[in-house]
Parts: structure tokens; C-alpha cells; sequence
């Protein structure tokens, strides 16, 4: 089962087939870390959910830092780099590595 948010915006993708529970997306979102409106918390059944999809600033971190490669950031403009041009979440990405 794929869990994430509705089609008309950003998509963020967990899937429970892959996840092996691991809270890496979810400790290393920098949006999921002392924030009202976390992305990413963790379910009932010890895996991660996406609460806030909404908070996400495209940084990538829990994209790339899945070992299991069950996340998936997907949004319009996205194949073709332009969310390079947010300059908030370039700044964000900067402060964290």
C-alpha cells in the first residue's frame, strides 16, 4: 500500500512494501524536527506517515537518505530542476549538510 496525498499537489510517497521502519525520513526532515506541522510522524503500526505534506520544502533529504528507497517526492517541475530556483528550501538544505 502506497500512502502520500491527494494528486492535485505535491506527492510524498511511503511505500509499506519497501519501508522497513527505520524513522530515517522522519528524523532527518528538517520539517519533522521541533515543528508544529511536522511532514512526516510516525503511525500506529511503526511506520512513518505523512502528516503535514503541505510543511514539505523540497529538500530531498528524505528521498535520498531512504536506505530502503520506499520515499518518493514528486511535484510538478520537478523533472526539469526548477525546484532548485526555491530559494527557501536551497537555504534550509544549506543549513542541514
Amino acid at each position: 500500500m502506497v500512502e502520500g496525498t491527494p494528486p492535485e499537489a505535491e506527492t510524498i510517497l511511503i511505500d509499506r512494501e519497501n519501508c522497513i521502519g527505520c524513522r530515517e525520513c522522519v528524523d532527518m526532515c528538517p520539517q519533522s524536527r521541533n515543528t508544529e506541522y511536522p511532514v512526516y510522524v510516525m503511525g500506529d503500526e511503526g511506520f512513518p506517515i505523512v502528516a503535514n505534506a503541505d510543511s514539505c520544502i523540497r529538500c530531498l533529504s528524505c528521498e535520498v537518505l531512504c536506505r530502503a528507497g520506499a520515499v518518493k517526492v514528486e511535484w510538478p517541475g520537478k523533472k526539469d530542476d526548477s525546484y532548485l530556483r526555491d530559494e527557501r528550501a536551497w537555504r534550509k538544505s544549506r543549513a542541514m549538510f
